[in-house]
């Protein structure tokens, strides 16, 4: 349970410095990033589609039919979106509104976690993690044009998710270490008394 609780932490730790740093890279060159950013996917599909089209070339004894014609979509799929990136944009403010939402998720357990065990704050983190999910799910439904949100905005949100999963994880740490705390102390305080009790059987006898 302790090594889970610190994988955790960590991904935590390691997602939140990601959508800070990527937030940041949002900011400062919004455009620029998503045109990357789907042109990158765009390639990568188009790469795919060569890489089934050569295997089905190369394979001469164990042709495999559906090889070339996948091949041939995955290809002009991924050239189209090279060319035309503006096209998967919506796809990607998707993908960044479902990593919003599953972390305000992640951080409404957090909440709950912290309440159970006593964290007088807990509904900092609860506020918290409701508004990180509203904003992912800004994000998702910004896709549909029924909002206006801008990449530079978008950026913002998240350095706003990096940072507050970062406050949140501490907190929750810090809770973890009070608890530990206080069971030792309680555990130290019950030898004790043992101790004690068998010290006076002894002098009795």
């Amino acid at each position: 349970m302790k090594e889970l609780f610190q994988r955790i932490k960590l991904d935590v730790i390691i997602s939140a410095v990601c959508c800070i740093l990527f937030g940041i890279v949002l900011l400062i060159w919004p455009v620029q990033v998503t045109t990357v950013t789907c042109k990158a996917i765009g390639g990568a599909i188009a790469f795919l589609g060569i890489l089934k089209i050569i295997s089905y070339i190369m394979n001469t004894k164990e042709k495999n039919g559906v090889n070339l014609p996948l091949g041939m979509v995955l290809f002009f799929v991924g050239a189209w979106i090279f060319l035309k990136p503006g096209s998967i944009q919506s796809l990607l403010l998707i993908g960044i509104g479902v990593v919003l939402f599953v972390h305000g998720f992640e951080d409404l357990k957090y909440a709950i976690e912290t309440k159970r065990n006593g964290f007088q704050n807990w509904w900092v983190i609860f506020l918290f993690a409701v508004f990180g999910m509203g904003l992912g799910a800004a994000c998702i439904v910004d896709c549909f044009g029924m909002i206006s949100v801008t990449m530079t905005f978008v950026g913002i949100v998240l350095i706003y998710d990096g940072i507050t999963d970062l406050w949140i994880i501490a907190q929750v740490i810090k809770t973890a270490k009070e608890i530990k705390e206080e069971v030792e102390i309680f555990q130290d305080s019950d030898i004790e008394v043992v101790d004690a009790e068998i010290v006076t059987k002894e002098k009795t006898d």
